[in-house]
């Protein structure tokens, strides 16, 4: 019996040195062999991602440029207009250009998205500030006069800041 019983254990012992052998084995084989796969996902990733994040941060460069004042003014101003009117076709016009670019935020960074959110807020701000300067009735080249102002008292404006922080997020792409 004791022959019997020692040579069960030999070969448990066997058995047990074998199984061990055949894990670290295959720990090893699927740790190297993880990380191909793993690059190559990350690859397909990027190479899906980053043409829709740089789609995104072109929009949001678009929207920025065509809420800063200036260009504004430009596509805005019409003479018949009075402060008023104007006021309220600008808020319009930066509202209705936000909602358009909504769904971009989803490809930038949440520092990006405050800047640019914050961008839209400040340029509404700036409109208001001009527009509460003057009597309802004064024309709409009087505000320009009185927006332009304001905005060449800022040192940098939200759009600026927001708009280096777009370009700093698509060189990081890079």
């Amino acid at each position: 019996m004791e022959v019997f019983l020692f040579s069960l254990l030999k070969i448990i012992v066997a058995v047990g040195l074998l199984l061990v052998s055949a894990l670290v084995i295959l720990r090893y084989y699927f740790s190297h062999n993880k990380q191909p796969v793993q690059l190559q996902a990350q690859g397909e990733e990027q190479r899906i991602v980053l043409p829709l994040r740089l789609q995104a941060c072109e929009r949001i460069v678009l929207f920025l440029d065509r809420i800063a004042v200036n260009n504004l003014i430009m596509r805005i101003n019409r003479p018949e207009m009075n402060a008023l009117q104007f006021q309220a076709a600008l808020v319009g016009a930066i509202r209705e250009e936000f909602e358009y670019n909504l769904s971009q935020q989803l490809y930038l960074s949440t520092k990006a998205w405050g800047l640019v959110r914050n961008a839209k807020e400040e340029t509404i701000r700036l409109i208001n500030t001009a527009s509460m300067k003057m009597p309802k009735n004064a024309p709409s080249s009087e505000m320009v006069r009185v927006l332009l102002e304001l905005v060449l008292a800022e040192e940098k404006s939200a759009v600026e800041i927001a708009l280096e922080e777009v370009k700093r997020e698509i060189q990081k792409s890079f």
